[in-house]
Parts: structure tokens; sequence; C-alpha cells
């Protein structure tokens, strides 16, 4: 269910040529959401309910082999409920509303295929919060327990609820995520996965590169969040940015078969406010045709002393789903512009880290700004040739602009606070990415053996400039950074014109197929992409250097479910990242290195206890690095970084009125085959051994419409540096509070108006964030301080 939305929209897989066979239910009583997200999974239909309606109801307990209608007509028995078809979904409502009461039965004309992409989400688990499942590249859809890999998808109910404003929070509950850089400073909301590096190049929007903002993306485009863990060059081919700890999708929002009409305002301290339109309408017969639109604005102070932020977003999406062609394309414009940027701090030799509690939140100037606006355009279609064979094509179009003035860090060179701010400068960037995927999905039955097949070609095209300006003269400004500083604003000018500075294309040919027996309980999967990578750098018209290699990427996987509802899985997964081209200051140089491979081994469990779905798995990731050779004085790619972890991962709902997502991973980040064998063995920098994540959602049984949520993050000491002796960043605990409460639209017969109030780090922690890359302790950024978010939302 989103909570944007008047009704409860369950999606499950049909197959509109064949007669309801009979099937195993297991349904206990309870309330008729949960029963109907249950029999959605259970039937492989799709099913949707008017949540005003759902409200307060439950239902017959099901169980044994039947048709889904009659499994259906008992599960409803004496509720004063019926079902009724409307075309691929099956309504449920009032006995006045003709139903069709029928025993074996096609499920609309326009069920989807197994290997369509196109508007076939996955089911949501009960609670709402997150989805069963998600995309797998190469692989289209998959639900969780036959996904060889560790997967969590949050709905736009999670979002919402808890107020989430771009898409690095929206993973907050996922223990293997950590943000990097702090919100208001200079560089992107980059995250860490699996203690690897993940920018905002390296997320997708509908599976496609480049198209997200890579300073920060807001989350009033998404329907869906999937995070998927460790490298995944087979699924999604090379990402630009090089990210190889997982990757980030963004599913984009469409059109509901129920009219969506949606409106918030909404305050967030200090004293900013703002507000969010949605509207999504289907046309046509049948509900071909599909628009949706959102509008967000937000202006003013944040929470953060001298801080200020103005975003905007306009997104619209549309799509065309008809019997055996679907199409969909996707227009959206971001502007983010941050005032008052907040600095990174460094640390001289030998200066411990600065206690963050006495530390000024925000140390830098009024005049410092940053500003980006982006623009894009997505074309996607699917036309099944034949059975259960699927063409897919799509195209996207991102074109990106900044400007910014500001000195980025301040360099701490005393245990009392002392220290001078960086030189300051002007930017201007411009950059231009085209993106294009062309494949074929099928799936083909030989016999007791199911082959899914699938092949894609993309190609990822992008350039940029940029040019800066310095001020002619500036002093060595002496600071504190316990009491704060005044810097007047440098005499800076940026040229108007931006050259291009560098050209790269990636391109890749993709192969997999999996095969399955005895009912998808056990599932092979094996594959190999072809990936080119091609880059030039140049400098006032002139190529300076030049990229071109080609490295092959295969991958192994397989699942197996000696139980219906426990799955083992493992995988065999590779990465890669552009590699070097040796400088000058070599004996090698201008040696230009293949692409580096990163490649990940994981095992791990399953278990599907009807209401929650767990996930304990154990994994080890290699990353190759270069290394110096200091007796012949060349460089090499001899280095390794090995990270080898486990994870336990919960969602869904443990208790009646209680949803869950979150779990624990513990990490053991190893450097090996350093330079002359200085750090091998040592903890990698960065990285914190123990992070652990858990979100709640309690609905109170005794008010109405009342609901709690929280999340609590914690999250170990880490390194911050590799020289000895070793600086680090202490541990810290971070808790998000939230309430909600829901009540009747008097204007409007289905709707509701909802009140939400959220706290995030209630318990106002001070703390520097995860490093993310920062070896020389030089980019330390602080967390900010309590927020809290006001909203009022209707919907009609």
């Amino acid at each position: 269910m989103v909570a944007a939305l008047p009704t409860a929209v369950l999606h499950a897989q049909g197959n509109s040529e064949e007669v309801s066979p009979a099937k195993p239910f297991s349904i206990p009583a309870e309330s008729l959401s949960d029963a109907l997200i249950a029999f959605g999974r259970q039937a492989g239909v799709q099913v949707t309910v008017d949540s005003n309606i759902a409200k307060g109801i439950r239902t017959n307990a099901v169980s044994g082999k039947m048709t889904w209608p009659q499994a259906i007509q008992k599960m409803l028995g004496g509720t004063g409920l019926s079902y009724r078809l409307n075309g691929r979904m099956i309504v449920v409502g009032n006995e006045g509303a003709s139903p069709i009461m029928l025993g074996p039965v096609r499920v609309g004309g326009t069920a989807l295929p197994t290997t369509a992409m196109i508007g076939n989400l996955t089911p949501v688990l009960s609670g709402g919060e997150v989805a069963d499942g998600g995309q797998l590249g190469i692989l289209g859809n998959r639900s969780i327990m036959d996904t060889p890999f560790n997967q969590t998808s949050y709905t736009a109910e999670f979002i919402q609820n808890r107020q989430i404003r771009t898409i690095r929070d929206a993973l907050k509950d996922t223990p293997s995520v950590r943000g990097t850089w702090g919100t208001g400073s200079p560089g992107q909301e980059k995250i860490q996965i699996r203690g690897f590096d993940v920018g905002g190049f390296d997320m997708s929007f509908g599976g496609l590169y480049g198209i997200v903002p890579a300073s920060a993306a807001l989350t009033e485009f998404a329907e869906r969040v999937e995070i998927l863990e460790g490298p995944g060059a087979l699924l999604n081919g090379m990402s630009p940015g090089g990210g190889v700890g997982g990757t980030v999708n963004i599913v984009p929002k469409r059109a509901h078969d129920t009219p969506i009409t949606f409106i918030e305002a909404d305050y967030n301290s200090n004293l900013q406010f703002g507000g969010h339109g949605d509207i999504g309408r289907r046309f046509g017969k049948n509900k071909e045709f599909g628009l949706r639109l959102n509008g967000m604005i937000r202006s003013g102070p944040t929470a953060i002393s001298g801080n200020g932020m103005k975003t905007a977003l306009v997104g619209i999406g549309g799509d065309v789903r008809l019997k055996h062609v679907r199409l969909s394309a996707d227009f959206g414009y971001q502007y983010r512009r941050i005032d008052g940027i907040l600095p990174y701090l460094s640390l001289d030799s030998g200066v411990p880290v600065p206690d963050a509690a006495q530390v000024k939140r925000n140390l830098g100037q009024s005049w410092t700004y940053s500003e980006d606006q982006d623009i894009f355009g997505v074309f996607k279609g699917e036309v099944d040739i034949f059975r259960n064979v699927t063409a897919h094509g799509s195209v996207g179009v991102h074109d990106t602009n900044g400007t910014s003035l500001y000195y980025s860090g301040i360099a701490v060179s005393d245990q009392q606070g002392n220290g001078h701010t960086w030189w300051p400068f002007s930017d201007a960037l411009r950059g231009r990415t085209i993106v294009a995927d062309i494949g074929i999905r099928a799936q083909e039955k030989t016999g007791p053996i199911t082959h899914d097949i699938a092949f894609s070609a993309n190609r990822y095209w992008t350039e940029s400039g940029w040019v800066a300006g310095y001020p002619d003269d500036w002093p060595d400004y002496s600071v504190n950074i316990y009491q704060g500083l005044k810097v007047p604003r440098p005499t800076v000018s940026v040229a108007h014109h931006i050259p291009i500075g560098s050209l790269s294309t990636l391109s890749s040919l993709g192969f997999a197929d999996t095969v399955s027996a005895l009912d998808k309980r056990i599932q092979i999967t094996a594959g190999l992409r072809v990936q080119r990578v091609q880059s030039q750098n140049i400098d006032d018209g002139e190529v300076t250097s030049r990229y071109d290699k080609t490295a092959l990427s295969p991958a192994v996987t397989a699942v197996f479910k000696p139980f219906k509802h426990m799955s083992f899985y493992g995988n065999w997964i590779q990465g890669l990242q552009q590699g070097t081209i040796v400088d000058s200051s070599y004996a090698n140089r201008g040696q230009i290195f293949s692409p580096y491979k990163t490649t990940q081994y994981e095992l791990g469990i399953k278990g599907d206890i009807g209401r929650f779905i767990a996930t304990f798995d154990v994994f080890q990731v290699d990353v190759p690095s270069t290394v110096h050779d200091l007796n012949k004085n060349t460089l090499t790619i001899d280095g390794d970084e090995r990270h080898r972890g486990l994870e336990l991962n919960i969602s869904g709902k443990l208790i009646h009125e209680l949803s869950v997502t979150g779990g624990i991973m513990l990490i053991d980040p190893v450097l090996r085959h350093t330079d002359g064998g200085q750090y091998d063995g040592e903890r990698a920098s960065d990285i914190s051994p123990v992070n652990f994540n858990m979100g709640f959602n309690y609905n109170f049984p005794f008010v109405k419409g009342l609901s709690f949520t929280a999340d609590v993050i914690y999250t170990s000491s880490q390194y911050i540096e590799r020289p000895v002796p070793r600086r680090s960043i202490p541990g810290w605990t971070r808790l998000d509070l939230g309430t909600r409460y829901v009540m009747r639209n008097p204007v409007a017969k289905n709707g509701k108006i909802t009140f939400f109030l959220n706290v995030d780090n209630a318990n106002n922690a001070h703390y520097w964030n995860s490093g993310g890359g920062n070896s020389s302790a030089g980019s330390m950024t602080m967390a900010a301080p309590r927020t809290f978010r006001f909203a009022v939302a209707a919907d009609f």
C-alpha cells in the first residue's frame, strides 16, 4: 500500500492463457490487507481493495489445495465482501459491487508474461514498507526467494511514512549501507555498500545508469528504491562511477488503476516550508493509458546553523499497456541549491580527532553556495514477440549544469582546534549523458527443465566539462573549530564558456541463462558480459590521454529450495572499474591497465515466515589495487583489499501490528599486498566493523489510524587513515522517531487526511560521518543535528 493512495494495490504475476489450477493455500485468519497480500503471492494473481473498506476486517483461515476463486470465496465468507474482475485485476469490495463468482477462470486478458518488466512490480510484503523482490538487470524481475543475492526494495509508503527527502536516506535501515559526506557539504551524497563507495553516478533509474542527478536524487520520483548488494557487472554492466559494493535502482512512479490525487504541505526545522503534489490517472476502456505527475518545492533554513536549502522537482511518467506491447516515458527536472556550505575538516599529522560535540556544526560562511540543475528523459518499450519471448529497448538523456562558490575545507593544526581555511574557488560544470539498451528475455520449457534466457546490449556515452576561478590573492585566515570564524567573500570570476574536458563511452554485451527444475526448487544461472571502456581527457581542445580496454566478466549463481519457505543461494560475480593510466613519475609511465575486476563470493539462506522474510549470508569481496615497486619505481596491480562479512536482514511483520525492516552487518576489511608490505593485514580505513540498523512501524491498536515509527542506527568506530599510529572516529548511535495519524477526508468519499511528525536524530547525537575514501583524514564531515519534520497530506 502507498500512503498517497486511497487503495491498496497488491501486484503478482498472473497467466492469461491458462485455466486456474488447484494450488496449495495456507493463509491464517488475519486482517484483510495482510490476507490479500498472502493470497496474491500464493495464487499468482493481482488484487486491489479500497483501504477504507479493508480497515477493521478480519478474514477466515484458508488451508488446503483449491483453485484461487475457491480460496478467495472461503477467505471472504461472512465478511460482507465479494470480488469481481476488472481487466487484469481482482477487485474486492462490498457485496453490492456485482461480483463474478466463477469456478476455473482466466485471469484478465492483459496479464503480463513472466518476461515483462514494464509495469511488472513484485508484490509488497506485509506491513507495506518492503517489496518481495525487484529488478535484477539482465535477469529481469525476481522474488526475494528466487534472488541469489541480498536485495531489499523499499516502497513509496516507507518513504512517505518517514518523510524521507533523498534516495540516500531511503536506505537508512539497510545495515550494509552507510552515508559518507554530510548533507550540506560540497560533495555528492555518497554511500558505502559493504564498505565500498557508491556515488550518484552508480545509481540507476529504471535500470539505466547516467539518469539520476549525481549530487543527490530526491525521493518524489520513486515508487521503489531497490538496493542489490555486491558487484553486478553481469546484471547491469559496468557502473560509470566504478562502484563495486552494490547497485541502487530507482523505480519511477506510474499511474495506478485507482485514480491518485494527493497534496501535501510540510515544514522542516528550521523554518523550511514546502509542498508536494501527486496526480495519477488511467484512461481507455481497459485503462491502457496512464499518466503520473509529481511536483515538489521546498525552501528555507535547515536545522544546521547557517545552512539553507532550496529544492524543486517536476516528474512526469506515462505508460501504455496493450495486449503484447508496453511503452513508458519519463521526464524529470530537479533543482537543488545549498547556501552556507559545510566545509570538510582535515587533520594535520599528530592532531587527535576533535570531539564532535564541541565543534561548531557549521564552519562555513553565508556567501558559500552550490547550485545544480538536472533535466532528463527516458523512453522504454517492450514487445511480446511470442509467448514468453519479449524484446525490449530503452534510451535516456540527462543534462546537468552546476555552479558554486566556497572554500571546501579547514585544516586543523593542533589539539586546541586552531587551523586555517583551504583556498576558495568558484566553479562551473556541465555534462550530458546518452544511454541506450536493447535486449531479449525468453522462457522455454524442455521437459522438466525451464530455461530463462536473456541477452542485452547497452551503451553509455557522456561528455563533461569543468572550469574554476581562484582569487588573485588569499591571505591565510586563522580559524578555530571550537569558536567559529569570519571569512570575507572573495572576488572570484569564472569563465562562462565551459569546454569539454572528458569523453567516456561504456559499451557491453551480456548473456545469461537460468536453468530451473522441480518447480524452481533448483535454479542455476550462468552468464557472461563483454565490457569495453573508452575515455579521453581533453585540454584546450587537445586530447591529453586516451583509454580503450575490454574485459570479460563471468558470473555463476544458484538457488536451492529444499522446502517451500526456505531457499539456499550462492553467487560468484564480478564488478569492473576503469584501470589506471600510469603517470610520468613511474618508470612504466603511459602503461594502461585493463579494467580492475572485483570478485565476490557469497553464500546465504532465506526464510519466508509468512508475514516476514529473513536473510542470512556470508560474503567475501576482493578488490585489486595498485602497488608501487620501490626498487624498480614501477606501478603494478598487485595490491588487494579483501572484505569479509556476514549479514542478517529481516523485513515484514513480526506480530499483527508491528512491522520491521533492518538487520546487522559484521565486516572485516583487510589490506593485503600493500607497498612493501607496509600495511599488510591491517583493517582498511573508513569502514566500521559493526553496523546495526532496525526500523519499526507500529499501528496502535486502541486508536484507529494512529501509528509510530522508530529507526535505530548504530555504527562502530572506524580508522580514518593508514599511517601508524592510526586515528579513528568514535562509534555512534542515532534514533529517528515518527508518528502519524490518519482520518477520513470529509470532502472525499474514499480519501483521507494524514498528519505526519518525524524527528531525525531525536537523541541529537554529535558524530562524524563515515569516511568514504578519507585515507588521509582529509574530508571529515559532521552529521546533522536533531531535525523536525511536520506535514499534512490529503488524498481524494
